[in-house]
């Protein structure tokens, strides 16, 4: 049995072509994974400050709060929602930074469950919509009986399940990172502290924004660093041409 075999090109078999040195197509995506991570985590605070403030945690509160305000609600939920998007698939690109076996794995793994909890964010906050739509249309009783099933059933328990990975997939990515040697162990500290205190209290907006700025320091920290590697390596090709 015979087969014919193509000859790679130049292209691929060189890391130059006519003496300049070749960079993949896939490099040009770290500026903009860089700027995603900054853009996305600005976003958020902006969809947390614009969150419609609700009376308590409890189910009735939270319908009433989204139905007050449908430019406000609708607001809040797309900033949230194309935020978590741009951070989901911005952090895929933050194992470029790993330079060798060191941390690689550790922060392949945070990538990956990055995206995961942060996607499944994303369609759950678009339910905001149809929350405080059918607070408007229905009476409360039938709108949170109504929601509460929905709410209730397996498949968004799954979902909601999955959005826990969002909260822990950066947090695997800076301590991976950081075994790399690429950024510090100290870009833990207020990705930590955001958490804590969003734990520590009910939601309200301002605050619960506040502490999604701090929180996200280390993330614009490395879409900082996703730019500049891209800028180097750029200078450094430059140079050799």
């Amino acid at each position: 049995m015979t087969s014919n075999l193509v000859s790679p090109s130049a292209t691929t078999t060189a890391d130059t072509v006519d003496g300049r040195p070749v960079r993949s197509a896939g490099s040009r995506l770290l500026p903009i994974a860089g700027g995603a991570l900054i853009a996305g985590s600005l976003l958020y605070v902006a969809g947390m400050a614009t969150s419609p403030p609700q009376a308590s945690m409890a189910n009735a509160d939270y319908l009433a709060a989204l139905a007050r305000d449908e430019g406000r609600t609708a607001l809040s939920a797309m900033l949230l929602h194309y935020g978590n998007l741009a951070l989901a698939l911005a952090w895929l690109a933050a194992p470029a930074l790993v330079r060798g076996r060191r941390g690689s794995a550790t922060t392949i793994t945070g990538a990956l469950l990055s995206a995961i909890g942060l996607v499944s964010v994303t369609g759950l906050v678009l339910f905001d919509h149809w929350t405080g739509a059918i607070g408007r249309e229905l009476d409360p009783a039938t709108a949170l009986a109504l929601f509460e099933d929905v709410s209730g059933s397996a498949a968004v328990g799954v979902a909601g399940t999955l959005t826990l990975l969002g909260l822990l997939g950066p947090l695997v990515v800076y301590a991976g990172l950081a075994r790399a040697g690429v950024t510090s162990w100290w870009l833990l500290v207020p990705a930590l502290a955001a958490l804590g205190l969003s734990a520590s209290m009910a939601f309200e907006p301002l605050p619960f924004a506040a502490f999604a700025l701090v929180g996200a320091v280390p993330a614009v920290v490395i879409g900082l660093r996703m730019i500049q590697r891209h800028r180097a390596e750029t200078a450094t090709a430059t140079a050799t041409a």
